[in-house]
């Protein structure tokens, strides 16, 4: 009788030794996923800082994408077109990890938040989305789908350019 008293209780024991284990295991995966999330918005703001500070550091690269007067990218010469392409498949590789990182509950919303202006900014440019749609193709799909979305939206906010009178 002593023995299964002794027994019951070195059980119930062990139960709540389980039931802590358990409670702390679970608050050890929240604090990764924080921890985790924190991580990706730090290295965010990192890349995004050292892409974007290419343009505070290059004089020339600032005047290139700021170049008013061009209307195609067929109007940049070849080593322009591609100082601008890389630049731009730079930033819109980052925006693609952070939006699947968003969709993952990786990246915050409040964060992605303002990524996502940043990118609808971008794509008022015409000829930026004149690259996106001959570059689009190496992409995820879910990121095309979006950034679609958006140059459809900067599309339909254009005011519609009417024919001169002769």
């Amino acid at each position: 009788m002593i023995l299964e008293q002794i027994a019951s209780i070195a059980s119930i024991i062990a139960s709540a030794a389980v039931v802590i284990s358990l409670i702390f295991i679970g608050l050890q995966l929240r604090q990764n996923a924080h921890l985790t999330r924190m991580a990706a918005a730090q290295t965010s703001a990192m890349l995004l800082s050292e892409n974007y500070g290419r343009v505070v550091e290059d004089p020339s690269l600032a005047e290139l994408l700021t170049r008013s007067e061009i209307k195609s990218i067929d109007d940049f010469s070849r080593a322009d077109r591609l100082r601008l392409s890389n630049f731009l498949s730079i930033s819109f590789r980052h925006y693609e990890v952070l939006h699947i990182h968003r969709r993952y509950g990786i990246f915050e919303e409040e964060l992605w938040l303002g990524s996502k202006t940043r990118l609808q900014a971008t794509l008022q440019s015409p000829t930026i989305r004149q690259w996106w749609d001959s570059t689009r193709h190496v992409y995820s799909k879910s990121f095309v789908e979006f950034v679609d979305e958006l140059c459809a939206q900067c599309e339909a906010e254009e005011p519609a350019t009417l024919p001169q009178p002769s």
